[in-house]
């Protein structure tokens, strides 16, 4: 929400994994801490901590507004099992949305589909700009 100018800190956005890592909530918390210090390498929460804070900083003073797709294109990023579980406690929500990914990372968000088959769009029900569409009653009509 900082690089869509919404909030000037992401620790103003109540809903941002900013706010999770640096004021973990007591009880139902999305981040497996254990294992996000693993794949980072830190020992303890309060190195990982302090490390987040300085990147997060870091990157507002520099204006690093490169998009990483895997964060900014899914609804949840992380290991098959944790992906497995958001898809399964979101219920009907995760209709459509697949689990993609391979080695130790997996997203899950919708498929990605072509424009043309995503709309069922073919040169069978393309009209011309300069050309009258069929008459829907004589259409009809000549069917019948």
């Amino acid at each position: 929400m900082v690089r869509a100018g919404a909030v000037e800190h992401p620790k103003q956005w109540e809903f941002c994994g900013y706010n999770e890592i640096q004021n973990p909530k007591k009880r139902k918390g999305i981040i497996d801490f254990d294992r996000l210090m693993g794949l980072l390498g830190f020992e303890n929460y309060d190195d990982l901590k302090d490390a987040h804070y300085k990147w997060v900083e870091s990157a507002i003073q520099t204006d690093n507004s490169d998009k990483e797709t895997k964060w900014t294109q899914s609804i949840a990023v992380g290991s098959r099992t944790f992906i497995e579980k958001m898809k399964e406690s979101l219920g009907f929500r995760a209709t459509g949305r697949k689990v993609i990914g391979g080695d130790d990372i997996f997203k899950l968000r919708e498929a990605i589909t072509p424009y043309g088959k995503a709309n069922n769009l073919d040169s069978g029900n393309t009209f011309l700009w300069n050309q009258q569409p069929p008459s829907l009653i004589g259409q009809f009509l000549h069917e019948n």
